[in-house]
């Protein structure tokens, strides 16, 4: 009976071992995912993290004052199986949190344009 007891402590140890995670990159990713919209024309003009002008077609991305993402930062986003990276380069005055303002060509590697916005989009440091 005591065999047994300690059998079943080192499966129930083995078993929350093997239930533990390979690798932790929760920080790196969004809590509960982000919501994009897009942007273009003339508010590409003079982007706030200076450089040249972008076009409609360069995969950039403006964040908001409050986002831990700055100038030159990486981030990736993902929807239903679709991806981009894009290349923070401007601020969004009226994004928070979360909310991310891409490009057209962004936007358009993730959905149609005419989609407008999108909700619980993954995202990490890319």
């Amino acid at each position: 009976m005591r065999t047994t007891f300690i059998a079943s402590i080192l499966a129930l140890g083995a078993g929350m071992t093997l239930a533990a995670p390979v690798s932790s990159n929760v920080e790196a990713r969004g809590d509960g995912g982000a919501h994009i919209t897009w942007y273009g024309g003339h508010m590409l003009d003079d982007p706030y993290c200076g450089g040249t002008r972008p076009n409609d077609a360069d995969l950039v991305a403006a964040t908001p004052w409050d986002s831990p993402y700055g100038c030159g930062d990486k981030v990736h986003f993902d929807y239903w199986g679709k991806g981009v990276t894009v290349t923070v380069i401007d601020k969004c005055d009226t994004c928070s949190g979360t909310w991310f303002d891409i490009s057209k060509g962004a936007f358009s590697r993730l959905a149609d344009l005419d989609v407008g916005e999108l909700h619980n989009v993954d995202f990490w440091r890319a």
